[in-house]
């Protein structure tokens, strides 16, 4: 009946083909179902109507390629319909410059090969441009041959694929019709985000999701009985275009799952496959923005059994750290792990991964492109990497250089308001990002210009690329366009107009609301903050720049992308001050310096990195902290304290005079005041007279702004603004913080998992599970140090130390003092109010260098027994992809937990270590015997089994020689020199036979005084050999005349017929298979002793 039902949804989509838009449904059913044996696919894939029909049925234990089965059938239909190239068709259909190359080798291949990195800042555009390239195609080739497609299974589909048909559900093309079939009792399987839930809300409200009942069949969708696993290449070939098809998070998914086989369930594969899959694994990682476990499975490739001689895990194990540590921020080790890829390649004469790893040490001096504004200065630029850049293609790196890496200063980007080719490097930037259809490019290219503009000063420059900006979006409603908004209020306040900077402020917020960004709504808010400033409105300012500091703290942000927490503090302790609020004021000046006294302290020893960050030049805050500092000092009455302060306020003024707008006007009129109350009138005559001609200045800069030029913004329909409440902006940042939440707490509990499984071992070393747990520790929380101490009664045990710091006893007791006073834990940043109570144990690690530090304690009965601390240090870029920098409570809770498990399995190591020894002694005395030391009788069939066990294992028969040995002549020694003389020549005979054996097998006393030798060749010539050789040791003994004198205290002499030696029966075999062969061995070796006993004692025979 349900085979019936669903014949009959494609029925009724195959007819609406050519007469509906949005002709996609999802067909929902119970149990299991197969629609390939369907009547109406059977009759329908013969295409009698000339409609191109395909079903695909997805499966559960098989990966499913990125938009599958999309691709191929455009691949299908090109090759059956059209006549031109497929490079041709690629350009008709707008497909992106970089992702040509990808999908034409799919095509030629069905293997994608992409010649240019991805880039992290780029990647939700790529991923975009991909989706929308695949659209254009299937619905350019459905306007000559209409297409029809069932997909069964549909819950099992890529991420891409569901973006695919989100994208295909709004273009609304009438020639596609889509069945999807869905198993309701199995859970889609893929890593969706909202994907998902958008797509089928759409189908939802355009009342195509049918529930057609429940099968007969029970079998759950599992992979039918006998169908061939895919070999590890075709798996490997699915995931590598998985990756360059921008489907990261469906990769994920699935190399996850195959890690976890790997690790946990005996899933079996080369170290070789193990590099590629490890390398891919880091790929996605580091694109997904995952850097932690980017950098966790960097360790893995260190830590496989071949990476010592194999020189491009070496290599990749650099490349992928010095990507990583970029992206942290942490820049001079990203340089680092660059040039050391670099050098590993040229020694390997591998030059395009030598061209990469030089390439990566240049993209570290911008940060990567991520997340910034623009270079504080040029970046220099070799000749040859411009050549090498043009020789390998990557046109994008390219551009990307010349953009950020030239034109960075101001007196340069001035020019651009008569002409943009005087800005040589940037228009050829601007250029080829248009060549290659970069539109993404484009507009940060544009952005970097308006920020240089704005802080610059040139407003006017400024506004007109922002209207270039918005002229060349398509997009009216986008994220951009919001920032567009932002950044014309910011520089029409600048300019004077503040009123019409609050309109474009309003359109901006009702916008990110819109989109759900209140990231972007605290920017829009600290730019109001300015112009409230401006206007006097100074507890307006305030209000906006608490909801800014609310919205950082709740959505565990670092700063603003415009703006450092240092600059925000020392926002708020101008506006407190100049509300007469002294005591906020200087809380917010002591978290102000906090931030400071880090730049300041590089800056003081020159150890600032080759290329600083736009926003890591603080002259704009240090303006602020003087600024403020004067004020607060003039109310305290210090006049000349405020005079000294002000004084030192005006020089970083002249360098931030752009970025100060705001406050420019106030600082000279404050200072008029002063100076005017301590009747100093050449100085107020002076501020009076810069005052004038910066307003002299403004006027003349307000006379640029054409009205002309911001009426296209302002009179299109799009700028409507709703006029979002502070209620509904409140709860927009809780979501939003209840989400990250949530998504933190999921990673921790993967995490967790983990960290059990890691920590959850016996028979290993102490130290080396303490240093590879500190490892993924490090790695998964972005944390940069940490200190792990046991304490006992006889010292300080330092478990691990990677914090520089030389733990002295002094150290230690310090860190004892701050325990009992918190013995609960602490985790402080430079954001928390209770920072200074901690700075005696911050010092100890640097208190400029610690930006936030946790510390975690354990006791027993009120005493220390262990102490773990760790921080995060300050950065060179704070926009990197990393988030957490402030320690809160959260992560000290999570912290506790970790380390009480990594306590507990210390502990459990350390007594099964004990319990191991005891039953290691407890078995040696099982096994060996006690007077020579040598295996005894049950010993050697111990190590017998074994032997066998291998040979089992291995499939094969062994060799094996095997000596029964008898000693002549003891009873003799031990009647006439007693038990004591006995057991030595027992011990002395053992230590021959053993040194003769050597490697070559193993002795053990059979019993009495009877030995039995087991030796690993069946060689009648070297068991000879052997055989003489302990008759040779015997004979240079002299019967053990002197060891027996010394013994008893007197000399004796032996006669030679008397003196101890013995004879041996040799016997051996070539096809040892069994116990039952070895005991034959004995039998026939003992035989042959007895004939050596009864004929000539102290000789040797063999069988």
């Amino acid at each position: 009946m349900i085979g019936k039902y669903f014949n009959g949804v494609i029925e009724q989509v195959y007819h609406r083909i050519g007469q509906e838009e949005q002709n996609i449904v999802m067909a929902c059913y119970g149990n299991s179902l197969s629609v390939s044996e369907l009547e109406t696919v059977k009759r329908y894939s013969e295409e009698p109507d000339g409609v191109f029909f395909a079903c695909t049925e997805l499966e559960q234990d098989r990966i499913v390629g990125a938009y599958e089965p999309f691709l191929d059938i455009i691949c299908e239909m090109f090759r059956r319909y059209e006549t031109g190239s497929f490079e041709d068709f690629l350009e008709e259909c707008d497909v992106y410059h970089l992702q040509m190359g990808v999908l034409k080798s799919y095509y030629e291949t069905g293997q994608c090969v992409r010649s240019e990195n991805v880039l992290l800042n780029e990647v939700v555009y790529e991923q975009h441009r991909m989706t929308e390239a695949v659209a254009t195609m299937i619905c350019r080739l459905a306007e000559a041959h209409p297409v029809m497609i069932v997909i069964n299974r549909f819950q099992y589909a890529s991420r891409s694929t569901v973006k695919l048909l989100n994208r295909l559900l709004q273009m609304g093309c009438r020639n596609i019709g889509v069945v999807l079939g869905i198993n309701e009792q199995m859970n889609a399987s893929g890593n969706y985000g909202t994907d998902w839930d958008q797509f089928t809300e759409a189908l939802e409200d355009l009342s195509q999701v049918y529930h057609i009942g429940n099968s007969t069949d029970h079998s759950n969708d599992k992979t039918a009985a006998g169908d061939e696993e895919e070999d590890w290449e075709q798996m490997f070939t699915r995931l590598r275009n998985m990756v360059e098809l921008l489907d990261f998070a469906q990769a994920s998914v699935y190399i996850r799952k195959l890690d976890r086989q790997i690790r946990f369930e005996d899933l079996t594969i080369s170290d070789e496959e193990k590099i590629e899959l490890y390398s891919l694994y880091i790929k996605i990682s580091i694109l997904c923005g995952d850097i932690p476990k980017a950098l966790e499975l960097t360790d893995e490739l260190s830590g496989l059994r071949i990476y010592q001689q194999n020189w491009e895990a070496q290599y990749y194990q650099a490349y992928f750290r010095g990507n990583c540590y970029m992206y942290q921020g942490k820049l001079a080790k990203g340089v680092e792990y660059a040039k050391k890829a670099q050098q590993i390649a040229k020694n390997a004469k591998a030059e395009r991964l030598e061209f990469e790893a030089g390439l990566l040490a240049v993209q570290n001096q911008m940060s990567g492109w991520y997340n910034i504004f623009f270079c504080a200065q040029d970046v220099p630029i070799q000749e040859y990497l411009i050549e090498k850049l043009k020789q390998y293609g990557y046109w994008n790196n390219l551009a990307h250089i010349y953009v950020y890496a030239y034109d960075n200063q101001p007196e340069v980007v001035a020019k651009a308001y008569h002409s943009e080719e005087s800005l040589v490097h940037f228009s050829r930037g601007i250029a080829l990002a248009k060549k290659i259809g970069n539109e993404q490019l484009v507009y940060d290219a544009y952005q970097k210009n308006i920020m240089i503009a704005s802080t610059s000063g040139m407003n006017e420059i400024a506004i007109l690329y922002s209207v270039r900006t918005y002229q060349f979006l398509k997009d009216k409603r986008s994220l951009q366009i919001g920032r567009i908004y932002s950044g014309l209020g910011y520089n029409l306040s600048a300019m004077g107009e503040n009123h019409r900077a609050e309109t474009f402020y309003q359109h901006a917020i009702d916008l990110f609301y819109e989109l759900k960004l209140p990231d972007d709504i605290a920017e829009v808010r600290y730019n109001k903050a300015l112009n409230d400033i401006m206007c006097g409105k100074y507890a307006d300012a305030e209000r906006e720049l608490l909801f800014v500091m609310k919205t950082i703290e709740r959505l565990h942000m670092n700063s603003l992308r415009v703006c450092n927490l240092s600059k925000l503090y020392g926002l708020l302790a101008l506006v407190s001050i100049l509300q007469k609020d002294r005591f906020n004021c200087d809380r917010y000046l002591l978290s102000c310096r906090q931030f400071l006294s880090y730049v300041l302290e590089k800056e003081k020893n020159n150890n600032l990195i080759g290329i600083i960050h736009d926003y890591a030049k603080c002259d704009d805050d240090m303006f602020l902290y003087m600024f403020s500092k004067g004020l607060l000092c003039w109310q305290d009455e210090a006049y000349e304290e405020a005079v000294h302060e002000l004084d030192r306020a005006e020089q970083f003024l002249m360098n931030a005079e752009g970025n100060q707008f705001f406050a420019y006007e106030l600082f000279r009129q404050k200072r008029m005041e002063l100076f005017r109350f301590l009747g100093r009138k050449d100085r107020y005559e002076k501020e009076k007279e810069q005052l004038e001609q910066y307003q002299i200045r403004a006027g003349k800069m307000h006379a640029l702004l054409s009205d002309a030029l911001l009426k296209e913004v302002e009179e299109s329909r799009d700028f409507a603004g709703k006029g979002v409440t502070e209620e509904q902006l409140e709860s927009l940042m809780k979501q939003e913080g209840v989400a990250r939440d949530l998504k933190t707490t999921r990673s921790q509990m993967e995490f967790l998992s983990s960290w059990q499984k890691l920590v959850d071992v016996n028979g290993a070393e102490v130290h080396e599970v303490v240093e590879t747990s500190m490892h993924m520790f490090l790695n998964h929380f972005n944390n940069d140090c940490a200190l792990y101490i046991r304490f006992h009664s006889e010292g300080n045990e330092i478990l691990y130390n990677d914090t520089g710091v030389v733990i002295t006893d002094e150290v230690v007791a310090e860190i004892r003092r701050s325990m009992r006073k918190y013995p609960q834990g602490l985790a402080v940043s430079k954001i928390s109010g209770n920072y200074p109570e901690h700075m005696r144990l911050i010092s100890l690690f640097g208190a400029d260098d610690v930006c936030s530090i946790a510390a975690v304690p354990f006791f027993n009965n009120r005493s220390l027994k262990s102490m773990f601390i760790t921080y995060i240090r300050m950065r060179e870029n704070w926009h990197s992809s990393i988030d957490r920098y402030m320690l809160n409570e959260d992560d000290l809770n999570i912290y506790d937990l970790l380390m009480r498990d990594l306590n507990y399995s210390i502990n459990r190591i350390e007594a099964y270590d004990k319990i191991f020894e005891m039953n290691r002694k407890l078995a040696a005395a099982a096994t060996t015997d006690m007077l020579t030391g040598i295996y005894n009788r049950a010993g050697m069939y111990q190590e017998v089994e074994r032997k066998v066990r291998d040979l089992k294992k291995r499939r094969e028969s062994g060799k094996m020689g095997l000596m029964f040995i008898d000693l002549d002549n003891f009873k003799l020694y031990n009647d006439t020199f007693g038990h004591d003389i006995g057991d030595v020549i027992l011990q002395s005979m053992a230590a021959i036979f053993t040194e003769v054996t050597g490697e070559q097998g193993f002795v053990s006393r059979f019993g009495g005084d009877e030995f039995i030798i087991i030796l690993d060749t069946d060689e009648k010539t070297r068991l000879e050999e052997i055989a003489k050789e302990i008759y040779r040791k015997i004979d240079s003994t002299d019967g053990f005349e002197e060891d027996i004198s010394k013994k008893i205290g007197q000399d004796i002499k032996i006669g030679q017929n008397q003196r101890i030696t013995c004879s041996i029966g040799i016997a051996a075999s070539d096809d040892i298979c069994e116990e039952n062969d070895v005991n034959a061995l004995i039998r026939k070796a003992d035989d042959m002793l007895y004939h050596v006993k009864m004929n000539q004692k102290g000789t040797y025979a063999f069988i």
